[in-house]
């Protein structure tokens, strides 16, 4: 059995906590939690102190929230290289992490994830546009700013 458990969920938090956790190379073991059951929020409080996912379940730790997953698997493993080795760029990379993590709130609210279907345009507004232009143009300025041809700190981007 794996050392590590995570809990992923069909929501860009859950994805992130896995997404990492893959890069990392850390091999674990997945809960799916339905999110859309009576006893949802019972079966997710069995793994998170929060009663929200994601949850890394490590040695008898629980660390929750895709960003404090993101520092415990790199305290863990600095060599997989989650977040930039310069100051500067992970400064900026942390920076727009918790922009991702708590905002673009009119992109989460009309355009809900859900990597099993598309719904090409369904939810478009004009705040879901301003909230895409700006994730694109944060995307856009990280490559010219810190990345390379083929560098690894493009893992991160």
């Amino acid at each position: 059995m794996a050392e590590f458990t995570l809990n992923k969920n069909y929501s860009s938090w859950s994805l992130r906590g896995w997404l990492m956790a893959r890069i990392a190379g850390i091999e674990f073991e997945e809960i799916v939690v339905p999110l859309d059951l009576p006893e949802t929020q019972t079966a997710i409080r069995k793994h998170s102190p929060s009663g929200r996912v994601p949850v890394l379940l490590h040695r008898g730790l629980a660390v929750w929230e895709s960003l404090a997953i993101a520092e415990y698997l790199n305290d863990l493993k600095p060599e997989a290289g989650l977040w930039p080795p310069s100051a500067a760029a992970r400064a900026h990379a942390r920076s727009i992490s918790s922009e991702m993590h708590a905002g673009f709130v009119e992109l989460r609210n009309n355009m809900p994830m859900n990597i099993r279907a598309s719904y090409p345009g369904k939810g478009m507004t004009p705040g879901v546009r301003a909230d895409i232009e700006r994730i694109t143009g944060l995307w856009r300025d990280c490559r010219k700013r810190f990345a390379g041809a083929f560098q690894k700190d493009d893992g991160f981007l």
